[in-house]
């Protein structure tokens, strides 16, 4: 059987299961805890599904490898892995471009790719709420917001607009496709990945702003906290 890039799949038993980071090393090559920096970049946890079955922007993997997507025209990288025992835990060393990242093992569970990550309940009576209704174009993209700045940067982002419409309907515009979702007040409901966002509106040198948690891959399948997209009407 055969994963992305062509390549074959074999098992490996020892890696099936879930794995969580505990930092990276600025090494490509490094196979130990030693100059551990205690940070993730983009997702903390790793899930290896049965017969190397894909999922998010992991496409697939086989034994001493794993095969990662990030978008685009980019292409599929594959990337080695070795897991080593020390003080009696399994640790998982995934080497990438410029450093080595270092996942320590949670468990030895037989993961659903349906089922898989984190969803939110999205059962809500819509509410209605004046004071966000129509179009708002994305004007930034921020960890925490309280980190937006406002200014004049041209930035095209990868979400370009909501448009709170009627009756809880939501229009999203990608900048390679459109999804309709709902809403109700206080919350962007994403039927598409079962995720309730939360928004709030704030006025900032005389102009509104909405600010919406960003509750898309990295916090269903890498274990991250919400981000901020920011707009403007």
């Amino acid at each position: 059987m055969k994963i992305a890039n062509g390549m074959e799949f074999v098992n490996d038993e020892n890696v099936i299961g879930k794995w969580e980071i505990v930092g990276w090393i600025d090494n490509p090559a490094h196979n130990s805890l030693d100059n551990l920096i205690k940070e993730s970049d983009g997702y903390n946890e790793i899930y290896f599904l049965p017969e190397g079955e894909p999922y998010w922007i992991f496409e697939g993997w086989t034994k001493g490898y794993l095969l990662i997507h990030y978008g685009g025209d980019e292409p599929i990288n594959t990337y080695k892995y070795e897991i080593s025992i020390i003080d009696g835990k399994e640790y998982l060393f995934f080497h990438i471009e410029d450093k080595t990242e270092v996942f320590v093992k949670k468990d030895n569970k037989i993961y659903d790719k349906e089922t898989l990550g984190r969803h939110d309940n999205i059962d809500y009576p819509f509410v209605d709420d004046e004071k966000v209704r129509g179009k708002w174009n994305s004007v930034g993209y921020v960890e925490n917001a309280e980190d937006f700045v406002p200014n004049s940067d041209e930035t095209e982002y990868y979400l370009k607009s909501l448009e709170f419409k009627n009756n809880g309907i939501l229009i999203q515009k990608y900048m390679d496709e459109v999804w309709k979702e709902k809403w109700t007040k206080g919350l962007v409901i994403c039927l598409h990945r079962t995720t309730a966002s939360p928004y709030f509106i704030q006025t900032i040198d005389g102009v509104e702003y909405l600010f919406m948690e960003w509750r898309m891959g990295n916090y269903i399948y890498g274990g991250c906290e919400p981000t901020y997209y920011v707009f403007r009407r």
